[in-house]
């Protein structure tokens, strides 16, 4: 009999939390060590690698306020380390507290053996401060913990959870809501155009796609708006008042004062010779002779942004030796490679599926099984029939190498070998082996996942939404009449519409969402861990953008609608079972008239949405919208400012409070609904004002504020109990997304 998954889960963490006295009180010894050394780095980068490891894995197992105060530890030492900034009194002494309260929550977590006695350089705290009521548990923290150095007032951190993740996913149905997070932040684009018309329509077009357009209508302001915003790419017109070429010349003046270059895509009525050749020459990138469809253009500019990330190259190593085969890891890693190590081979086949690596390193010789053995139990799956196997072996027998060869695997290296030569050599196989794994799984008009890859990539969501409780919603969708745009345009135009759609769907979906080319006009997609109602918006705010997209056939401009049905888990439990309901509520969509979204309702009337109204019955029912009050926490400057100004522009009433001490006093006229809380006020040792801002604003939403170059703390931030984030500086439209999703979780949870 299989074992349980929540069971092996719970033998991890028990394994892990084992382990935390260990870990912490190397970390401990580390530190004394390096305020005896005088602060030596060579002992500096040791106490951090610690730390980082600690804050690497800590949450994973349940443990996330001992993971968050190694991660201030980490980070504080980076600061020294990478950044060579060196650490006054102010920041050494802030360290010696996160050390200290390190080893008070490993004491508190009850998992931990008795800790060795911290000794410090620092000052023992005169007058502590009362002691602190946790009131997400009602226990009190020790009067004598220090206090924190970036406030004058104690706050509470917040003690060890002791979770029970076995029992709590046997009896929870559905883990809490979470906030779907967006696709990445939109791109900055800067449109050159005196054609007002044209470029209100141009950049209409582009926003559809999620870039933050920036329009000016002259020559005159765009050297001081490229300084200002560095944009992603340039959209230029060629022709202006100035002169035929003017817009050329403008471009190339920038280019020169540049160390980069800016990406420049030209639009034009001219298509003649001479206009391309001074395009060219000016460093531009692209040219389009106008109209331009929207979807070729989108193309060009994905390419010129990179907005098609790459993701790192999977490897996994299958070594009876633990200390050889982390050190690969470890050197793959260290080149941007993501690698995972194991020693007993008969894991390999759930690694398989469950980390999908790009390519297999193995050993020859392992006690239970040869490497050779291991090679023709994965090559007798079609699955895997393709996957890149390289054997990493002491054997110098030439003809037992063949021998490997012959049985299935690609390639054999001998040890010992020079990490160097192992990362270049392991990289050159897996891109190529990528390469070829696009080509079979990847539809090739669109790119998207082909019929077969996105069928096999649902039913891994499926299993995992049913391992983790979690909502799993699943959209068909269906091109409007597509047959007659194939028919009145030809088939050339009809691949654009196709490629244009795929785009808008890539873009404005997130990248753990699957998206695939079911077949013809039909697309699939799932969105792991959405609730019904919140995948209703969202598929419906995609279907209103791609029906305001223009695109272009022999006679002119014409547009595409779509239909789609939604089902999904927990409401069908098996994969099959809400494909078919997603299948009856699309054609449900198309007998009422097409362009609408349906969503089953586990077997009550569907509920429909299309643009003019929205039916529903009592499985979704019709919550309006909350009117939003706000109050923002920051005191800073910038923050407030632009938050204001966007929140005055939507019209919302908003107050003003410095930090969330006085927050938790002030005496609103009006109960805000909405908290918006700078970051570094409810992080690390100040975590604890999450909830008390949860407490005391029990039915308000809390979203953090936090620069765009910490969006990784800010999504931490959701973890520990914050609603969602913003980030700063506001891109275009993302203060709208932020309410509409808060509004879609008010309507789920009214």
């Amino acid at each position: 009999m299989k074992p349980d998954p929540a069971e092996q889960f719970e033998a991890l963490r028990r394994r892990y939390a084992a382990q935390i006295s260990d870990r912490v009180a190397a970390i401990i010894a580390a530190w004394q060590q390096l305020e005896q050394s005088d602060w030596e780095k060579s002992v500096g980068i040791e106490t951090r690698q610690l730390a980082h490891k600690l804050a690497g894995s800590a949450a994973m197992f349940g443990f996330a306020d001992l993971g968050a105060v190694a991660r201030e530890i980490d980070i504080g030492l980076k600061e020294w380390l990478e950044l060579d900034q060196p650490l006054n009194a102010y920041k050494r002494r802030h360290l010696a507290q996160q050390i200290a309260l390190l080893q008070r929550l490993a004491t508190e977590s009850k998992v931990t053996a008795l800790l060795p006695p911290l000794t410090t350089t620092q000052e023992p705290v005169a007058n502590p401060p009362e002691p602190a009521t946790l009131l997400s548990t009602q226990e009190q923290v020790p009067a004598n913990l220090p206090p924190s150095a970036s406030s004058p007032t104690q706050e509470a951190p917040l003690h060890l959870p002791s979770p029970e993740p076995a029992e709590s996913l046997r009896k929870t149905p559905v883990i809490p809501f979470a906030p779907r997070e967006q696709n990445g932040r939109p791109r900055a684009i800067i449109v050159v155009e005196d054609d007002q018309a044209f470029a209100t329509n141009l950049s209409e077009q582009l926003r559809l796609f999620n870039y933050d357009v920036h329009v000016i209508h002259d020559l005159e302001g765009l050297p001081t708006l490229v300084r200002a915003i560095n944009p992603a790419a340039i959209i230029m017109d060629i022709v202006f008042p100035s002169g035929d070429l003017a817009g050329t010349e403008a471009i190339a003046a920038i280019q020169r004062e540049r160390t980069e270059p800016v990406p420049v895509i030209y639009l034009s009525q001219r298509d003649d010779f001479a206009a391309r050749l001074a395009a060219v020459r000016s460093g531009g990138h692209a040219y389009f002779a106008k109209p331009v469809d929207a979807g070729r253009l989108i193309e060009a500019l994905d390419r010129l942004t990179g907005a098609e990330e790459s993701t790192p190259l999977r490897v996994l190593i299958v070594d009876d030796e633990p200390e050889f085969g982390q050190r690969c890891a470890q050197s793959l890693e260290a080149a941007g490679i993501y690698a995972r190590a194991i020693t007993d081979p008969r894991e390999t086949l759930e690694q398989l599926q469950s980390f999908q690596p790009d390519l297999l390193i193995l050993d020859m010789y392992m006690p239970i099984c040869s490497g050779i053995e291991l090679a023709s139990i994965i090559r007798q799956q079609d699955r895997y029939v393709g996957m890149p196997i390289v054997f990493l072996s002491a054997e110098t027998n030439r003809s037992r190498q063949q021998s490997a060869l012959s049985l299935g695997a690609d390639d054999f290296l001998a040890k010992p070998i020079q990490l160097e030569d192992l990362v270049s050599a392991i990289s050159a196989r897996a891109v190529r082996a990528r390469y070829i794994k696009r080509f079979l799984i990847r539809d090739s008009l669109t790119g998207l996942l082909n019929h077969q890859a996105v069928e096999e990539e649902l039913s891994r969501e499926f299993a995992r939404a049913e391992r983790l409780h979690q909502p799993l919603a699943i959209a068909i969708i269906d091109l409007d009449h597509f047959k007659r745009i194939n028919d009145s345009y030809g088939h050339v135009v009809g691949d654009q519409v196709l490629r244009s759609f795929a785009r808008l769907l890539q873009q404005r979906l997130r990248k753990s969402d699957l998206i695939g080319r079911h077949g013809g006009e039909e697309f699939l997609v799932a969105l792991p861990n959405t609730s019904l109602i919140e995948a209703r918006t969202l598929i419906d705010a995609i279907r209103n953008s791609f029906a305001a997209l223009r695109h272009y056939g022999p006679t002119g401009p014409f547009v595409v609608t779509f239909s789609a049905g939604i089902a999904g888990y927990p409401q069908h439990r098996s994969q099959i079972g809400a494909m078919q309901a997603a299948d009856a509520a699309l054609y449900q969509a198309k007998r009422a008239g097409r362009n609408r979204v349906v969503v089953d309702t586990g077997g009550s009337e569907p509920a429909t949405v299309h643009a003019a109204t929205t039916h529903q019955d009592q499985s979704i029912p019709a919550t309006p919208a909350p009117n939003w009050r706000a109050l923002i926490i920051s005191a800073n400057g910038i923050q407030r400012r632009l938050l204001r100004q966007e929140l005055a522009a939507h019209g919302l009433m908003y107050d003003l409070i410095p930090d969330v001490e006085r927050a938790l006093t002030y005496q609103a006229p009006i109960t805000p609904n909405l908290i918006f809380v700078d970051m570094t006020q409810i992080e690390g040792t100040r975590i604890a004002n999450l909830m008390l801002l949860r407490e005391h604003f029990a039915a308000a939403r809390i979203v953090t504020i936090a620069p765009a170059v910490a969006e990784q703390r800010a999504v931490a931030s959701v973890t520990f109990g914050a609603d969602d984030y913003l980030l700063i500086p506001l891109a275009t439209g993302a203060l709208p997304a932020l309410l509409n999703r808060l509004s879609a979780h008010e309507r789920s949870n009214p």
